[in-house]
């Protein structure tokens, strides 16, 4: 990180560091060499065991922190000020040039200082060989690690659909099956799960020859492939090179049905040294791999595993805990003590298998329901120690071991995710903008034509690929991979752990004792999630004026009311504040934030701000303003000022101060700008905008909608992602909805405004909307012959007179990317049939106030159906309800309720027997209050 601040700091401000900048560039040098050698160590295999190394790393930290502040300071200080034009600028200037001077002399001696400490590191660095990375010896090898074929795992619960699917992969004479992968994170039993298969009945029957191998971290080549052909030919010298060895292993897997697995591969290039040695396109021998990276065998069958249920969590957690039948040994009140504790530690560890095992073992034989609360109540204690003084590292080690082969770039992005709550889901593109203004994206993985953004989704990528973090797919989007990420508790635990001790992240939460609190902001980055600050939390939080990072992240509309109390002022060095979901005093910003010149990202989401002050339209570096959700705030005419932002959030309801649109003119770095409205904002300044990648916003008149149409149709390369809404009067809606449906990389659109006819399908049309809502069209004919067309169509919404006629029809082969369906306010729809073929991928089913609809045709086919939820506007009599009750039931086709009457009991019997249908809120003509 500090690197890519030099490296900005050259670009930008090279021209202005006159007799310092020779300095800056050796800085940059010595710091590049020293960067080299941190990437060497990291690969060392025995880099997190060596207390020298761990030494050196805390110190090249400081030192590289200490470097970016001087030079930074310097930059804003001193260099900024020579970029005034102005006269009374310049004679400001002159009159400060003794402490200008001054300033550059200390500066230069600082400079110095850094150069003289780093000098010495290396020198330190070359005597201890970090650069040696030669892998360790035999000797060397974790046995900890080491597993084998014969173990019996005597506490086994669940997995019974793993074992059946991966058997039948296993056995069948499918060649394209030949590899396949069982993934997952630290602790899941992969490896139990592979060794249940490899002695079970069908691969002894099915495959002639069996062998297992455990790769581990501790990789070598020869030693692997003389191991596994000593157990598929037990008689064969061992005496080979590599060549003979891999030759032998080729004929007797071609010749004979083996089964092999390789447990705990760890690298692709593992896998990539081992392949040759395997007939995967010629024989019907199999290969198993046990893996936390899915990048291995990536072009073979992956399956991933997942968590235990909680019920089975529960199963183990007894078996190795109470191994005898304590039912008739405990009064009744205390075993349900017990279950409700063991089900309880259970969520808490994330049904992860091997933390269950652990603490069964500290449970083991304990029959007191006290004894359990306490373990509960203590679980990440317990988990490290057990009962006794001595450290238990299996947990640990584990999941560290995930960590310990991240790549050198990606742990500094993993160890960030721990800022955010447990549990919570993580907005991606929240995320990258935090990684960027970090600087945690390196500009040396960024490709011909990517921008930062996309290496750091391909960054998310990596880490999901690892099973370091759970990814949710965006459905709704084309420029998104991920809507969402999460960390499982066990995973964030690791993440908080090593970002104290490592100095990088500190998180104050609502939950913490006391005593844990003062130990707050010895780190770089601070997170806060509690509720109020008084002012002992105000003392900890002003400790460490190096601070690089503050995030006050609280949920929730409105926001908790803001301490006054802290003054931002004091850390200089901050370039990501965070203050979201609060309440600011007469809604003003608290002071401060005007002065922190470093700043790089300002985020007031989902925060009572009034109005934003002239003086953040001075901050320097600012990257990012995101000002979603602030309900109606008033912006200065000065945002243009900010000549180095690149990505604007607007609040819905901006107002700007004076007369006049908001300018944009000037923004020349602006890639993404969200919540643009063309009665407030200046639409021709946002035109000239040529790095412009992302808008989205709404347009209120014909004139700003033909003026962006054009300009998106004549730069079709130029945007990735264009999300409009169109709200406003029209004559002439058809013509401007026939031109927008024409801009390719348009993927949202709402449109409010008189159609009298939707544009034709054609190829060239509506190419990657995903979501589309009409409201307001007034469109005659049935526009489902069009709209079930378009081919990436994930989401429809036919809103508020929408819809003028009164049937409708939805074809065989219609919406094949359909997920959610919303239908509200259409007076005269009485008939909808659908056809079977059609929404295939259909699973939320919304239908409000569509009062002369009946029940609808054909729904009885859309099996993926999750949610369907249908409210008329007035509430129906309860015979009414129980008679559209039975209406459903005959349209889903369930059979009639055993003893008659109210048929609710068969609704609920449906959702248990059709897991995919989740929940029945209201069906055709039902009322929430009817229907509980």
């Amino acid at each position: 990180m500090a690197l890519e601040t030099l490296r900005d700091l050259l670009i930008e401000e090279a021209k202005f560091l006159s007799s310092v900048s020779g300095q800056v560039e050796e800085v940059r040098r010595q710091l590049s060499t020293m960067h080299s050698f941190l990437k060497d160590a990291d690969r060392r295999q025995d880099r997190y065991n060596s207390q020298t190394v761990q030494d050196w790393v805390a110190e090249l930290r400081d030192l590289s922190i200490q470097a970016e502040n001087v030079l930074e300071r310097y930059a804003i200080e001193i260099v900024s000020k020579r970029e005034e034009k102005s006269l009374k600028k310049v004679l400001k200037r002159f009159t400060c040039i003794l402490s200008e001077c001054l300033s550059m002399h200390q500066t230069g001696e600082e400079i110095k200082g850094i150069k003289s400490r780093m000098s010495d590191l290396t020198k330190q660095l070359e005597s201890m060989g970090i650069g040696d990375t030669s892998p360790r010896s035999v000797d060397d090898i974790d046995w900890s690690r080491k597993t084998y074929g014969h173990e019996i795992e005597e506490h086994f619960v669940g997995m019974k659909k793993d074992i059946e699917k991966l058997e039948s992969l296993l056995t069948s004479n499918d060649r394209s099956n030949r590899v396949i992968s069982i993934c997952g994170m630290g602790g899941l039993g992969k490896t139990t799960l592979a060794n249940k298969i490899y002695k079970g009945k069908a691969a002894q029957q099915r495959f002639q020859v069996r062998a297992w191998i455990c790769i581990s971290q501790q990789f070598q080549p020869k030693t692997v492939l003389q191991q596994l052909l000593k157990q598929l030919l037990p008689h064969e010298s061992e005496e080979q090179d590599e060549d003979a060895l891999v030759r032998k292993l080729y004929k007797v897997q071609k010749d004979r049905k083996c089964l092999v697995v390789l447990d705990d591969v760890w690298e692709v290039d593992h896998w990539n040294l081992l392949r040759s040695a395997f007939p995967i396109a010629e024989a019907y021998s199999k290969v198993l791999l046990t893996t936390r990276n899915q990048n291995i065998a990536s072009t073979e069958y992956i399956y991933k595993l997942d968590c235990l249920s909680e019920d089975e969590g529960w199963e183990l957690l007894q078996k190795i805990a109470l191994p005898t039948n304590c039912s008739q040994e405990l009064p009744a009140i205390e075993i349900k003590l017990l279950e409700e504790f063991g089900r309880e530690i259970v969520k808490k560890i994330g049904c992860l298998p091997l933390p269950i095992s652990v603490i069964g073992g500290i449970l083991r034989g304990e029959k007191r329901s006290m004894e359990w609360e306490k373990v509960c109540r203590n679980i990440n204690s317990y988990l490290q120690h057990g009962k006794g003084l001595e450290k238990d590292k299996r947990v640990e080690q584990i999941l560290e071991l995930s960590y310990n082969a991240l790549p050198y770039n990606l742990k500094a992005c993993f160890l960030y995710l721990a800022c955010f709550k447990e549990d919570e889901n993580i907005n991606t593109e929240k995320l990258y903008l935090l990684w960027m203004a970090e600087g945690m994206i390196s500009l040396e993985d960024k490709g011909r034509g990517e921008t930062l953004r996309d290496v750091a989704e391909r960054y998310l990528f990596e880490l999901a690929n690892r099973c370091m973090v759970q990814v949710e797919r965006d459905a709704y989007s084309m420029y998104n991979r991920f809507e969402s990420c999460r960390l499982h508790d066990l995973i964030r635990d690791l993440c908080l752990s090593k970002g104290k001790a490592e100095g990088f992240l500190e998180v104050m939460d609502r939950h913490m004792e006391r005593e844990e609190e003062v130990s707050i902001c010895k780190s770089n980055r601070l997170a806060i999630h509690v509720d109020k600050l008084d002012n002992d939390h105000n003392y900890n939080i002003g400790e460490n004026k190096n601070t690089r990072s503050l995030l006050f992240l609280q949920k929730g509309w409105p926001g908790r009311n803001w301490n006054n109390s802290i003054t931002f002022g004091m850390f200089k060095f901050v370039k990501v504040l965070v203050l979201e979901g609060y309440e600011f005093e007469n809604g003003k910003l608290p002071k401060g934030i005007e002065k922190l010149n470093l700043l790089k990202l300002l985020s007031l989401e989902n925060s009572v701000v009034k109005e934003l002050p002239p003086s953040i339209c001075k901050l320097p570096c600012l990257q990012t303003l995101n000002l979603e959700y602030t309900g109606f705030i008033r912006l200065p005419n000065l945002i243009y000022k900010l000549r180095r932002l690149r990505q604007l959030f607007l609040g819905d309801n901006h107002k700007r101060f004076g007369v006049g649109k908001l300018k944009l003119k000037g923004l020349n770095e602006l890639e993404a700008i969200i919540g643009f409205d063309s009665s407030v904002d200046d639409i021709t300044h946002l035109l000239g905008l040529s790095k412009l990648r992302v808008l989205g916003g709404t347009i209120r008149d014909e004139e700003s909608l033909s003026m962006i149409v054009d300009h998106i149709l004549n730069h079709q390369d130029q945007f990735r992602s264009i999300k409009l809404t169109i709200d406003m009067d029209s004559k002439d809606g058809s013509t401007l909805l026939g031109r927008l449906v024409m801009c390719h990389s348009l993927c949202s659109l709402s449109f409010n405004c008189q159609v009298s006819k939707l544009p034709t399908y054609e190829a060239q049309l509506y190419r990657n909307v995903t979501f589309l809502s009409l409201e307001n069209t007034k469109i005659e004919e049935d526009p489902m012959k069009i709209l079930e067309k378009l081919p990436m169509l994930r989401k429809l919404n036919l809103g508020t007179n929408a819809y003028m006629g009164r049937k409708m029809v939805c074809g065989a082969t219609g919406f094949p990317q359909l997920i959610h369906l919303w239908l509200e306010g259409l007076p005269n729809l009485a008939e909808w049939r659908v056809e079977k073929g059609a929404m295939p991928k259909l699973s939320y089913l919304d239908v409000l106030n569509c009062t002369k609809l009946k029940t609808p045709v054909g729904f009885e086919f859309v099996t993926t159906l999750d949610l369907c939820w249908h409210r008329a506007s007035h509430v129906p009599h309860h015979r009414q309800c129980k008679r559209m009750r039975a209406k459903i039931e005959r349209l889903l086709k369930i059979p009639p309720h055993k003893n008659g009457g109210d048929s609710g009991g068969t609704l609920l019997q449906l959702i248990h027997k059709r897991p995919t249908l989740k929940l029945i809120h209201s069906l055709t003509g039902f009322s929430a209050p009817c229907c509980n």
